[in-house]
């Protein structure tokens, strides 16, 4: 009989449709505003027309923008690499990793996976973005503080991503090694743009939002990034610069937008513009559509896209290495501390 510790792993994706058939994107997108509702107004009425009018609109598309988002497969995928690189870690002669892929908007929501493995002997768990916030970081902990008080020392939540140097060099490494085609250096006007998640800064009254929004976090992980990737020697681009996804209702939001960010290239000479959506860990339904939709709209431009980490292998051992670390905090606190062999690697 085995005496390895059991412990789940729980990948907390956002979740989003994987088809373009109405009932599934309706659900889907209700989910996700009623989860925001818990902490802004929104009234019923409203989130119900949002969900049917936007879900229509999905059913209609046409072209590229036709079909479902591919996050929902990409974080299974991200779960399943993980699992192979938990499998072969040192840490795996003490310690059975289970890892599963779960959503916040979809299923299998991410809650009712941490209900089932309560009984394993530590839960790991992972919001997959590297910006904290109330909407993502901030319910899932909110759930987690109705865990029995004996139960807690068994969890633990990676987060604060954006401040780890290890995934900042593990993004820049996937940026260069992507197997997409990097523009060779010219100076003849090539730019790269980070985007990332847009938040509210200002609502309709021009009050600051009351909840964390993860401005201020996306900003200085926009900013480390963008000097990291300036600063290497492989870096072809002769600008890098941020723009945020926004959803533009409500209010203020950050800038520049990706509108706006790429106007100001175009006016400013550049001719060439390599898309990447560094504040995301999977491509979805926000960062697919952006090299097309740019280069229809400005066809003197020379677009080109870089995919998000997704499955890379090089997230999934930097991800490995934070579980690992996670796992024998855990060890430790249950006063069963994994050998010197095996603490980190």
């Amino acid at each position: 009989m085995s005496t390895r510790k059991r412990m789940a792993v729980v990948l907390a994706s956002h979740g989003e449709a994987e088809s373009a058939r109405f009932i599934e994107n309706y659900r889907v997108s209700l989910h996700t505003l009623d989860r925001a509702s818990l902490l802004m107004h929104i009234p019923v009425p409203l989130r119900h027309f949002i969900s049917l009018s936007s879900s229509l609109k999905k059913r209609l598309r046409s072209g590229d923008a036709a079909g479902g988002s591919p996050q929902n497969r990409i974080t299974r995928s991200q779960a399943e690499l993980l699992q192979r690189y938990l499998d072969s870690h040192p840490l795996s002669s003490e310690v059975e990793f289970d890892v599963k892929a779960t959503y916040s908007a979809s299923e299998p929501a991410v809650e009712r996976v941490l209900s089932d493995t309560m009984g394993y002997d530590g839960q790991i768990v992972i919001p997959m973005s590297p910006v904290d916030n109330s909407l993502s970081c901030g319910l899932l902990c909110g759930h987690l503080e109705g865990y029995p008080p004996d139960a807690l020392h068994k969890v633990r939540v990676i987060g604060r991503l954006w401040t780890d140097e290890a995934l900042l060099r593990a993004i820049t490494e996937h940026l260069f090694k992507s197997g997409r085609e990097i523009p060779g250096k010219s100076g003849d006007g090539k730019a790269l743009l980070l985007l990332f998640h847009g938040t509210l800064v200002r609502d309709r009254r021009g009050q600051a939002p009351t909840f964390r929004t993860g401005l201020e976090e996306s900003a200085a992980f926009a900013k480390q990034l963008g000097s990291l990737i300036e600063a290497d020697t492989r870096n072809p681009w002769d600008t890098i610069e941020a723009a945020y996804l926004n959803h533009d209702v409500g209010g203020e939001w950050t800038k520049p937008s990706f509108e706006d960010a790429c106007l100001s290239l175009e006016q400013r000479g550049f001719r060439q513009v390599t898309l990447f959506a560094a504040g995301y860990f999977s491509d979805g339904n926000e960062t697919i559509h952006r090299a097309g939709m740019l280069a229809r709209q400005k066809p003197e431009l020379g677009v080109a896209s870089i995919p998000c980490l997704n499955d890379s292998p090089v997230f999934a051992g930097y991800l490995a290495g934070r579980v690992a670390r996670a796992a024998v905090q855990i060890l430790g606190f249950s006063g069963e501390a994994a050998s010197d062999a095996v603490t980190f690697g």
